[in-house]
C-alpha cells in the first residue's frame, strides 16, 4: 500500500466511524510515526508503507475510531507554540486557554511577586509563563501526583517553576509564598450531570479534570475564597454560562472585576479580577 492509498483508505474508515477531520487525523498520525511533516507525506505519496509502520499504525487507527483522543495517541500537542506531552492523566490543552495566557502576560510584572498556577495539569500555563518570564518565580499545584509528574517532565528542568502537590491551595500553605502577584487557574468546570453527555473524546479525559460539581463551580468557589487577600490578580477559565455567578463570587470575596473575555465562539470564558486591598 502506498502513502496515498493509506491516507485515502483510512480517511474513509475514520469518516465511517464519525471521527472529526478524518483526513487531517490520519495525516497527523502517519506523519508522527514516520517523523515527517504532512507536506513530506505528499511529496512521497507514491512510496510504499513498510510493514513495521503498518504494524504501529493499525492499533492506533482502531483506538482513534473508538473515540480515543488523537493527542493521547500521539503523546502530545502544541500549546502557545510549545510542544507538550499529554497522557490520559491530564486534560488535553484547549486553544481558549491561550486567551487566559495572553491576558496574564499583559498584567505580569516580570520581576515581581511569584505567580501561582492552580490545577496545573500538564503544566501548560506554568511552562509558557516560565519561558516568557525566565526571572519570575512560578509555583504550580495539582492534586494529582500523575499530573505533576507529567508537568515536571514537560518543564524539562525549568529552574523558575516549583511544583507542589495540593488540593487547590488548601494543603500546601507551608509550601506556598504568602502572597502572589497573580493566580491563574483552568479548573474543572463541567457540571456533574453533563459529563455523561459529553463528546466521546472528552469522556476519555480524566474525570478529575472535568467534574466541577453540581453547577460546575465547586472548585472556583473554593479557590476564590482561598485566594482572597493573597494575590493582586485572579484569572479564571470558566464554562459556558458561568461568568455571572463567578463574577458574583469574586465581588463577594473582595475582588473587583476587570473584564470577562469571550472565547473563539463568543462564549464568556475568561474572568480577570483584581483584589481590592
Amino acid at each position: 500500500m502506498t502513502v496515498l492509498e493509506l491516507l485515502e483508505n483510512t480517511t474513509r474508515y475514520f469518516a465511517k466511524h464519525e471521527v472529526p477531520s478524518p483526513r487531517l487525523t490520519i495525516e497527523l498520525m502517519l506523519a508522527e510515526i514516520l517523523q515527517k511533516t504532512r507536506m513530506q507525506l505528499y511529496l512521497e505519496f507514491d512510496q510504499p508503507v513498510s510493514d513495521p509502520v503498518m504494524d504501529r499504525l493499525r492499533p492506533l487507527v482502531k483506538r482513534r475510531a473508538d473515540g480515543e483522543p488523537l493527542e493521547y495517541l500521539l503523546g502530545g500537542t502544541t500549546f502557545a507554540g510549545q510542544r507538550v506531552a499529554v497522557t490520559p492523566d491530564v486534560l488535553i490543552p484547549r486553544p481558549e486557554t491561550e486567551i487566559l495566557l495572553e491576558e496574564a502576560i499583559k498584567l505580569i510584572e516580570p520581576e515581581g511577586l511569584p505567580v501561582l498556577d492552580v490545577g496545573t495539569g500538564s503544566g501548560i500555563l506554568a511552562l509558557a509563563l516560565a519561558k516568557k518570564f525566565p526571572r519570575l518565580e512560578i509555583v504550580a499545584t495539582d492534586i494529582s501526583p500523575a499530573a505533576l509528574a507529567l508537568a515536571r517532565r514537560n518543564a524539562d528542568g525549568a529552574g523558575n517553576i516549583r511544583f507542589v502537590e495540593s488540593d487547590l491551595m488548601e494543603n500546601a500553605e507551608k509550601s506556598l509564598p504568602e502572597r502572589f502577584q497573580m493566580i491563574v487557574a483552568n479548573l474543572p468546570y463541567i457540571p456533574t450531570g453533563q459529563i455523561a453527555g459529553l463528546m466521546r473524546e472528552v469522556r476519555h479525559e480524566p474525570r478529575l479534570a472535568l467534574d466541577g460539581g453540581a453547577d460546575g463551580l465547586d472548585l472556583v468557589r473554593r479557590l476564590v475564597a482561598q485566594s482572597a487577600g493573597r494575590t493582586r490578580y485572579l484569572l479564571l477559565e470558566l464554562g459556558d454560562g458561568q461568568a455571572e455567578e463567578a463574577k458574583t463570587l469574586c465581588l463577594s470575596a473582595g475582588y473587583a472585576l476587570i473584564k470577562i473575555l469571550p472565547d473563539f465562539t463568543e462564549r464568556e470564558r475568561i474572568l480577570v479580577a483584581a483584589y481590592q486591598d
